[in-house]
């Protein structure tokens, strides 16, 4: 690395730190009771959805390869990326709500629909779990793409004759690297979402309503105590797993 780009990255990386790190502990203050109820559910629920986006994530990487319109159709996976996650938790209210909408004029499956809906998924554990998985595709779909333009695993399995489910699986675990790596960025992803969960699904708590919500109700203080305990923890798993998986 040349002497500027060495520059460059100790100017940036001495901001952040004294921006996210340094300065806030001027502040810090022990973060208000349910902080690791908090920190293990979000764990839960992220890996959860983690796993369940690494098949998605590497069938659109397969067809994006591909190309065509099944390729075209697979960087529908980045939309959560690219807009805002207020938008998707409002896109995401607003299609689960459709079924209370029409209830109305009638329709057994309708209602019973919206009854399900209303006790199991809006503000509730399997909205958190469809919320945290939809965000995570975009992160397993580019990890898992990029590995591709590098492998020649698929091209490898597809002489031997494998297709459809069982190829996916076998490259899940040819590509080990990069399927590590989709689990584990996807899953700290999880910690992050706030904009998604705060509209769709904002119960149970996880660890940005949790830091959210001690802000309003505590201030900055305990907030910012939550906050660098959630830094210490995702950012040192994030700087292994970059070591180990790189």
């Amino acid at each position: 690395m040349d002497s500027f780009a060495k520059a460059v990255v100790g100017l940036t990386a001495s901001v952040l730190l004294l921006l996210l790190v340094a300065l806030p502990l001027l502040y810090v203050d022990p973060p208000p009771p349910g902080f690791v109820e908090s920190f293990v559910l979000t764990a839960v629920f992220g890996l959860a959805a983690s796993l369940l986006s690494l098949v998605p994530g590497l069938a659109a990487a397969v067809a994006a390869r591909r190309g065509g319109a099944w390729g075209a159709l697979a960087q529908v996976l980045y939309i959560p990326a690219v807009v805002p996650p207020t938008s998707v938790g409002v896109l995401l209210l607003a299609s689960f709500s459709l079924p209370r909408l029409f209830c109305g004029g009638g329709g057994e499956v309708l209602c019973a629909s919206a009854s399900f809906v209303s006790e199991h998924v809006i503000n509730r554990p399997l909205g958190v779990l469809i919320a945290m998985a939809v965000m995570a595709l975009p992160t397993s779909f580019s990890i898992f793409d990029g590995a591709l333009r590098e492998e020649r695993a698929e091209a490898f399995f597809r002489a031997l004759g494998f297709s459809g489910l069982r190829l996916l699986l076998l490259l899940l675990l040819s590509l080990r690297s990069a399927t590590a790596s989709a689990l584990v960025f996807s899953w700290i992803r999880s910690f992050g979402e706030l904009g998604v969960l705060l509209i769709f699904a904002s119960y149970p708590v996880t660890a940005s309503i949790y830091i959210y919500q001690a802000w309003l109700s505590y201030g900055v203080g305990p907030a910012v105590g939550a906050s660098l305990a959630v830094i210490a923890a995702v950012a040192a798993l994030a700087f292994v797993a970059r070591r180990w998986l790189s």
